[in-house]
């Protein structure tokens, strides 16, 4: 097939990029290369991908003479991508569901996927062209919008080649993620000191984090690592013990879960949004309705077996199994195979 994938242009679609989605773009694109689709890519300048790139911008936003204005930026990336949609079987766009009022305009069949959770201004714009075919993240992403029925789930997936697997953990647990209250980096602590267990904190440090969260890093039982990326993250995921994940409010996804879940480290995580979806309770990880029950869950995961919660991720979040259930999608949307 000849696939469009449409990016966001916080910054290049490449191998290793800044910006979440466009690494995610990057991997889908070298995925259904691997199956024989002829992928274009439409980001900024500076992409890099196995297929065709078309840079619509001269970099990301406010660089190299691209608008400062972010909201300006993608929707331009998205309009070149229509101006040249008679060249493809699909357009799949992953820029919010502004490229929702242009599917009737395209010269071929649009796709979107939203990455975040959906507000009743993305459901407002669904609603408005009730035609216009979005897939979900997860069961839970568009769940407070019964009306609107996804397409297709289609969990994220992971390059599982770049987790390694760690048969034996080092002491500690372990907080990845953004220091905002949602995420509970100071629950983190408390239960951590609770069972008596070394704690690492690892993310970009922020005001939230010299306010609240730095007074509490003492080195030795609180310990911060930093931002990690590559080999380091992939070090420290497969070293703790377990992963904590006592988030406060509904996500669509949660990637870090994947990538601690293939380096064959559970995860402890309070039980909201798509949480129930990627952790399979007894098996990968345990979830509580709580914070105060969190602290059991730990121990409970300090018991399972980190092959087989290895071996459980790799089946369920493989960058080949979204790649798959993506070209499902793609295949019956250009024969016609769903209402619009």
């Amino acid at each position: 097939m000849r696939i469009a994938l449409v990016s966001t242009v916080s910054s290049p679609v490449c191998a290793g990029a800044h910006g979440s989605v466009e690494a995610w773009t990057w991997l889908l694109t070298r995925e259904l290369n691997r199956l024989g689709h002829a992928v274009t890519v439409f980001g900024c300048a500076g992409s890099e991908v196995e297929g065709e790139v078309v840079a619509t911008l001269p970099g990301p936003y406010a660089t190299n003479g691209a608008p400062d204005d972010w909201q300006v930026c993608e929707w331009m990336n998205i309009c070149k991508a229509v101006e040249q949609s008679a060249r493809f079987d699909v357009i799949h766009s992953q820029a919010y569901l502004w490229s929702a009022p242009l599917g009737p305009m395209a010269r071929s069949t649009m796709l979107h996927t939203l990455h975040i959770v959906p507000d009743d201004n993305h459901a407002c714009l669904w609603r408005a062209w009730p035609g216009t075919h979005v897939t979900a993240l997860s069961r839970h992403q568009w769940s407070d919008y019964p009306d609107l029925q996804p397409t297709a789930i289609i969990p994220h997936g992971v390059d599982v080649a770049q987790f390694t697997f760690q048969p034996n953990p080092g002491d500690y647990l372990l907080y990845l993620g953004r220091f905002v209250s949602g995420k509970g980096p100071l629950h983190a602590i408390e239960i951590a000191r609770s069972l008596g267990m070394r704690l690492v904190l690892a993310g970009p440090e922020n005001a939230y984090f010299r306010e609240k969260v730095k007074p509490l890093v003492d080195g030795s039982a609180v310990e911060f690592a930093g931002f990690v990326r590559g080999a380091e993250r992939d070090r420290l995921l497969g070293g703790a013990r377990a992963l904590l994940y006592p988030i406060q409010h509904p996500e669509a996804f949660g990637l870090v879960l994947v990538e601690a879940l293939l380096c064959g480290t559970p995860v402890a995580a309070i039980r909201l949004g798509a949480v129930p979806e990627i952790v399979d309770d007894g098996v990968t990880g345990f979830t509580a309705a709580a914070k105060e029950d969190l602290q059991q869950a730990v121990t409970n995961c300090l018991r399972l077996d980190r092959r087989r919660v290895r071996e459980t991720a790799e089946q369920r979040f493989s960058a080949l199994r979204m790649a798959a259930g993506y070209t499902a999608v793609y295949e019956r949307l250009a024969g016609g195979g769903f209402p619009t």
